[in-house]
């Protein structure tokens, strides 16, 4: 794996991380919470993927980035509104 796509992972780790803190602190205001973990970690990628030398492919690494930073916080939502459900 090439430092190019390695540099996509921690966002996926940040919105994961930003999943579990929302989950354990705020649970009952996870859908204000969410959207703001999503705004930190696609901030981050652009910082990321910029900050570096830009090469062939930095738009195909900030989609993957982002969008993988969605579908996490995505399952993330789901689970947090199934468990208030109960």
């Amino acid at each position: 794996m090439t430092w190019q796509w390695a540099s996509v992972w921690p966002i996926w780790l940040i919105a994961a991380l930003g999943a579990v803190v929302v989950g354990v602190a705020q649970p009952q205001d996870a859908l204000v919470w969410l959207p703001i973990v999503l705004g930190v970690c696609t901030l981050t990628a652009f910082a990321v993927q910029l900050g570096g030398p830009t090469v062939p492919g930095l738009v195909d690494r900030l989609a993957a980035a982002v969008l993988g930073s969605i579908v996490i916080l995505a399952i993330a939502t789901a689970a947090l509104v199934l468990l208030a459900l109960l």
